[in-house]
């Protein structure tokens, strides 16, 4: 029997399947070592020895009579943009089906969950930096709840009902997201004139979420001048902001029908020239897109009229 002693090891060592002391253990002619680096950069070890110890690229044996130094030398995990499995959680739930969610990159960036029967695949933006994986047990069922950071800034939030397959009950990316006992509010930091905040509640309902509410907040909380009101007013139309938007129109317009008037409309188009309180919309149809130009008369910052050019 062999002793190997440690030299200041940066991670976790079994022999055999146990964890041993972090200084030196004892072991037969046969055995297996393994070793976990702390830091997740680098690859684990794995050491099986028959008869005799020998050095490897990753460990070194340093002889002292019957007895040895260990020194690891773990490699790094390549960085490969196509590595197909990079982030991987088990939820283990007693009594109720465990599920294993993977992040994968291969064919576009995914989010796998799957049981031993069933797997279900979610198409995500971009590649996940960060992900924490839940489940609850319900009356029927599961519910599995995924809360992903993705690379680019956002995050991602994903509620499957598990049964005997998986149902997605809700599937949005936004900036912020937050939990309470009875759902989650979401935010999203909208890039348009106002620099917007929308605060939205959802709320868990039998067959998905709901939301309850929503409001705005607003980082550039000024007077526009006239010729912006027009983009502002859109803007609120488009996010469905009804306060800031009720508020860009003069009391002659109070019963004025902008969604009948404007329809349902993409975006706003800002590639054609500049025209004062001239602006262009941008329309999908079953032939493609198109758009529509309207004028508007703005004074003292309200809209009084708004005419299809």
């Amino acid at each position: 029997m062999a002793r190997l002693f440690f030299d200041k090891p940066k991670g976790i060592i079994l022999i055999n399947g146990i964890k041993c002391a972090s200084d030196h253990a004892k072991v037969d002619k046969n055995f297996c070592m393994e070793y976990f680096p702390f830091d997740n950069d680098y690859r684990p070890v794995s050491y099986a020895c028959e008869n005799k110890i020998r050095s490897s690229r990753e460990i070194c044996f340093v002889k002292h009579g019957k007895d040895y130094i260990v020194k690891f030398c773990p490699v790094k995990k390549p960085v490969c943009e196509d590595e197909e499995t990079y982030i991987q959680h088990i939820v283990d739930c007693p009594d109720r089906q465990s599920h294993c969610l993977s992040c994968r990159r291969k064919e576009g960036d995914k989010i796998v969950v799957e049981t031993e029967n069933e797997i279900h695949f979610i198409n995500i933006p971009t590649r996940v930096a960060s992900c924490n994986f839940k489940s609850a047990a319900i009356k029927d069922g599961q519910l599995l709840t995924i809360f992903a950071g993705l690379e680019n800034g956002k995050t991602y939030v994903c509620v499957l009902h598990y049964l005997d397959d998986y149902t997605p009950l809700l599937s949005l990316c936004c900036d912020e997201v937050s939990c309470e006992e009875d759902g989650l509010i979401v935010c999203d930091y909208l890039d348009d004139t106002m620099a917007r905040k929308c605060v939205r509640k959802l709320c868990f309902c039998q067959d998905g979420f709901a939301e309850i509410s929503r409001h705005f907040e607003y980082a550039c909380n000024h007077v526009y001048k006239d010729e912006l009101i027009p983009y502002v007013f859109l803007e609120s139309l488009n996010c469905r902001d009804e306060d800031c938007m009720r508020n860009c129109l003069s009391y002659s317009m109070k019963d004025f029908d902008h969604k009948a008037f404007f329809g349902e409309f993409i975006e706003i188009c800002d590639c054609l020239q500049y025209e004062p309180f001239v602006v262009t919309l941008i329309y999908s149809g079953e032939d493609g897109f198109y758009t529509r130009t309207y004028k508007f008369c703005v004074n003292n910052g309200k809209i009084t009229k708004v005419n299809l050019l």
